[in-house]
């Protein structure tokens, strides 16, 4: 199985030091798109961003880009789900409408 994450998941995992679970249980890939580790987790989780960044090297998360969705030729897709979550969802939380219009992009 694979999985898009959301902030409060990551962090959660992270805090708790329970992040092998997400990695054991989502044998197929984590990722996560780029505002979650840029924006969500600079505001909301400083104190695992460093484990969370190393993981990321480490190749256990996988950091979805603007250009690797363009690459892929998945972009549109990817802008259409969250215009449309952002619908759903309101602009109060975007690493959630992120999270989510990432797994529906990918088959997640």
């Amino acid at each position: 199985m694979r999985a898009s994450l959301d902030t409060n998941a990551v962090i959660h995992f992270y805090r708790a030091g329970l992040q092998d679970i997400l990695f054991d249980f989502f044998d197929e890939g984590v990722f996560i798109y780029k505002q979650i580790r840029y924006v969500e987790l600079v505001n909301h989780g400083q104190d695992v961003l460093d484990e969370v960044i190393s993981d990321i090297d480490a190749g256990k998360i996988e950091l979805y880009t603007n250009k690797m969705l363009k690459d892929l030729q998945i972009y549109k897709i990817f802008e259409s789900k969250v215009n449309e979550n952002r619908n759903l969802y309101g602009t109060g939380d975007l690493g959630e409408v992120y999270a989510i219009s990432l797994a529906q992009t990918l088959g997640a």
